[in-house]
């Protein structure tokens, strides 16, 4: 059994979920008095175009507790000051866009062109995280769970899904910048859309392909 394995694998995950989870709690605490309030302000909150940023940040901050719960199962390296800032920078953005749907009396007071530039921005950055674990992943370090030959094949499954979800978040990033170059705002209808079907689809290939292989090399690893 690898020690260096058993360290990351003793230690590592839980203190970066606890500590994401801190920073998303936040984030949520902050947003649901303006939804609340959003709610209670508009006489047709479902149809009212300002509701998208609303849903949009709902997931947003689901989705990067989601996959941070998923990366302390599926994704190992060694960690250094890189991995300690990226939970505060994620978290710094959320909060930027959240206060841009602060109002007072109406909800035309929240600046749209605001939040989708922030939006843009915060995805295509966040695309670089995803690049970045496909690129830091280290196989190695599941040799306390599996062999090394399942380690590499899930090492290259892992990189190959957290590659197509950088390309995903990159190209919603890009697609946020072109709502704002059209000023059509309505279009975050589409990216709404996008969003939820790249958090289906990344799902689907977690469940159908990273996980049945996992299970498969800790049976294998415990019956050995």
């Amino acid at each position: 059994m690898s020690k260096k394995a058993e360290l990351i694998g003793s230690h590592y995950p839980t203190i970066y979920l606890t500590v994401i989870s801190l920073l998303q709690g936040i984030a949520l605490s902050q947003l649901v008095p303006y939804i609340i309030r959003y709610l209670e302000t508009v006489e047709n909150p479902w149809t009212d175009i300002h509701v998208l940023p609303f849903l949009l940040m709902f997931l947003i901050i689901f989705l990067v507790w989601h996959h941070y719960a998923i990366g302390i199962f599926f994704l190992r390296w060694f960690p250094n000051i890189i991995d300690t800032i990226i939970p505060f920078i994620v978290s710094i953005g959320q909060f930027i866009l959240i206060s841009f749907l602060d109002f007072q009396t109406s909800v035309s007071d929240i600046n749209m062109e605001a939040f989708t530039k922030g939006y843009a921005i915060y995805f295509i950055l966040g695309s670089v995280a995803y690049f970045g674990a496909a690129l830091r992943l280290e196989p190695a370090l599941f040799t306390n769970l599996m062999s090394k030959e399942n380690a590499d094949i899930h090492g290259r499954l892992v990189r190959k899904y957290y590659n197509i979800e950088g390309w995903s978040i990159l190209a919603q990033g890009f697609f946020a910048f072109f709502i704002v170059f059209m000023e059509h705002y309505f279009l975050l209808l589409i990216s709404l859309i996008f969003f939820l079907v790249h958090i289906i689809v990344s799902e689907y290939f977690l469940l159908s392909k990273i996980r049945p292989h996992f299970d498969k090399a800790l049976d294998e690893y415990e019956g050995a």
